[in-house]
Formats: structure tokens, sequence, C-alpha cells
């Protein structure tokens, strides 16, 4: 039997006829599905907040079993289209691998809008409001709450000394924004899975790829990329998410816990994403690294000409074709949330 279908078929009902324990809490099982299972926003947060947390918070009401995606045989996007279908109870769903067919699940980590962990984490809690409302009515899903990847950076396996040598280049990029950011820089954009870059890179399907410096370094593409740029493309936003009618099904007081409970996830995932970016770039270049043996990758510096270079993408292709995808309702929430914050429009 397929891993995927072990983990479906051990699902239990999602509120079981056990007793009532921890202040009235029903027994209550179900199945999750996590980010990528190498990172530790998986290995450290959500496997940990699912079966340790939880339990121990609910005194064993609260049961859930937890996998990662990378694990079962998914693609990135196909976990939030299960969780809507139902097919899946609950998911941590990174959202960049949905932007395509669900433009505005990219609306908080456009390429160029932010430039650090803890502006995401502002221009997140602005939006939030309008996505959550936006996803219960359109992909019948409960958002639960967030968290963000570190730093988005370059690996290239050759020589380059700025953003604008990607020109004429086949860069890995994951989501939307990304693939308008390296076609306004002359680049041509490749879809490609996380766990297949590498490989891509050693044999020629990709020259360049976009990731968080320490995800890189954990999947070793330092093995074959030799140059990593330390301007911060974007971040990677996940949202926790349930199907709603799974979720409107539970108990109010274990819908209750769970979210209390992932507000506080929420935070201490925004502070190890604002870690990790620092930590990735000395991993890859031969400084102190905590998560093993240093690589020699040559670090790229950040050049006033990359600054404005990603200013002009933004404004220039970025967030034209953000409306485009989104439509004009969607534009005018960014623009009255996310816009107001950080003093950017969408014309």
């Amino acid at each position: 039997m397929k891993p995927i279908e072990t983990f479906l078929a051990t699902a239990l009902l999602a509120v079981s006829a056990g007793g009532a324990i921890a202040e009235d809490l029903p027994t209550t099982k179900f199945n999750v599905v996590g980010s990528i299972g190498i990172l530790s926003m998986y290995k450290d947060m959500e496997a940990p907040f699912w079966t340790t947390t939880m339990e121990a918070a609910s005194n064993g009401a609260i049961q859930a079993q937890i996998k990662p995606f990378t694990e079962l045989g998914f693609k990135g996007g196909e976990v939030f289209n299960l969780t809507s279908n139902g097919t899946l109870q609950l998911s941590h769903t990174v959202l960049p691998y949905t932007s395509g067919a669900v433009p505005v699940n990219e609306s908080a980590d456009l390429v160029g809008v932010v430039g650090s962990v803890e502006e995401l984490h502002k221009v997140v809690d602005v939006f939030r409001e309008y996505h959550t409302n936006y996803l219960a009515e359109n992909h019948g899903l409960k958002v639960l709450g967030y968290g963000a990847y570190h730093s988005q950076v370059i690996y290239c396996r050759d020589p380059f000394t700025s953003i604008g040598d990607l020109k004429g280049r086949k860069v890995r990029a994951a989501g939307a924004s990304q693939q308008a950011f390296v076609n306004h820089l002359g680049g041509s954009p490749v879809s490609l899975a996380f766990g297949e870059v590498q490989t891509g890179l050693a044999n020629g399907v990709v020259d360049c790829a976009i990731t968080g410096a320490l995800s890189g370094y954990l999947a070793k593409w330092h093995e074959s990329a030799n140059y990593i740029s330390a301007m911060p493309v974007n971040h990677g936003v996940i949202a926790a998410m349930a199907n709603l009618d799974w979720w409107n099904a539970l108990d109010p007081k274990v819908q209750q816990l769970i979210e209390d409970k992932i507000a506080e996830l929420e935070t201490q995932m925004f502070d190890l994403a604002a870690t990790e970016t620092q930590a990735g770039l000395a991993c890859n270049t031969g400084g102190d690294c905590a998560y093993g043996n240093p690589a020699s990758m040559t670090l790229v510096p950040v050049t006033e000409e990359d600054d404005a270079l990603r200013l002009e993408a933004l404004t220039s292709a970025v967030l034209p074709a953000f409306k485009d995808r989104c439509g004009d309702a969607c534009a005018k929430a960014w623009n009255e949330t996310i816009g107001k914050l950080m003093g950017v429009s969408i014309n």
C-alpha cells in the first residue's frame, strides 16, 4: 500500500464515541498533512505541535496523526485541493504552490514587497480577514493560522554578480510572482518540485533556483550550485487550514482549543523564520553552522543595482501581473490593507 493510502486508511472519525475528558472535550482523532518534511518548520514546529502540544493541552482528548506531504507522494499544490474537497481534514499548506490557480494565496508574499520576516508577519495579519473569508466562501476552507519560511534567495550554478545576470538563464521559481520577477529580469522561470532541484541544477534542467537560504542548504543544493545571493526575493507563507465541513462538525470546545494553540504556534513559526536566513547563508558559505558541515558557496553581495531592479520588477511586472490574476476586488482589498501598510499601490 502506498504511503498516502496507508495514511488515509488509518483515519478515524473526526469525533469518536469516546468519553468526555479534559474539561468535557470529546475524544477527537484526525489526520494532518504537514509541509516539507526535511525542514525545521515541519520537524520543530508542526510535528511536535500536533503529537505533543495539542495532546498535552487537551489531556489526551485531541489525537492527531501527522505526516509531511513530501513523504506521502503529493505535489505541493495538491494539498490545498485535497483539503478543500474533504479528502484531507487538516493541512499545513505552502501557499506559493497554489498561487497560479488561487492568486489570492500569494497576496501577502509578493516578490519585492517586504524585506524581512517581521514585516511579513505584519502584512499577513492585515490581510488575514480578507483571505480567510475568501477561502471559506470560495474553497470551503477554514484558515486557522499562518507561518512562514525564512527569506527566499537565489542559488546559481555559474558565476553572477547581480540579479540582472539572471537574464537568459533557466530559473526554478515557485509561485506566480517569482515567475513574473524572473521573466522581468529576462530569465526563463521553470516549475520544478523542491526535491528535484538539486539534480536539476546538476544536469542543466535549471541554471539557478530560488528557495530559503537554510532550506537549500538542508536539501544539499550546494552540491550542485556554487553561488548564492543574500537578497531576499520573498519568503513563502504557510497556512494551517481545515476542510470547513469537517471543522464545523467538531465540538466548539475542541475548535476553540485548536485555534488558541495555533495562534501561539503562528508566533513561534515567525520567530523561527526570523533566525534562519542568516543561519542558512552562513552554512552555505563556510560560516558557523549548527546544522552540519558548512559548504563553500560564494556569497554574492546585494548591490544598489539589485535593489533598484527588485523595485522595478515589483512595480512594472509583479503587481500588474498579480492584479490580472487576482482581479479588481482582490487588488482593491490588497491596496486597502497591505498596500496601505507598506506604502505601495496596485494601479
